[in-house]
């Protein structure tokens, strides 16, 4: 095991001084999370035409939670952050929340 893992970081090495070897390089990018502020909630809100009632029952919180959010008081939890997320990146989701 040992010789693999320093066969391997010779390999590297040697690419990072340019010689020839068997490494390949592949670049993927990262999406990055939106930041919850109280702003970007209440933004979010105003482009899908809800009040904080109709957000809180689209995401399954309460419209005191989505209040506090807006006042910045607190921060949504992962779940929510994601179906935040999802809206902000396709307002049109909206509608399928609405199904279930």
């Amino acid at each position: 095991m040992a010789s693999i893992i320093e066969n391997s970081l010779k390999e590297y090495q040697d690419f990072l001084d340019g010689k020839d070897t068997n490494v390949e390089v592949i670049e993927t990018s990262i999406p990055i999370r939106p930041e919850f502020d109280g702003n970007v909630i209440k933004n979010l809100r105003k482009q899908i035409n809800v009040t904080q009632k109709g957000l809180a029952g689209l995401i399954g919180v309460s419209p005191r939670t989505v209040e506090s959010w807006e006042m910045d008081r607190t921060e949504p939890n992962r779940s929510s952050q994601k179906l935040l997320t999802l809206l902000i990146r396709n307002n049109s989701l909206v509608n399928e929340l609405r199904l279930i």
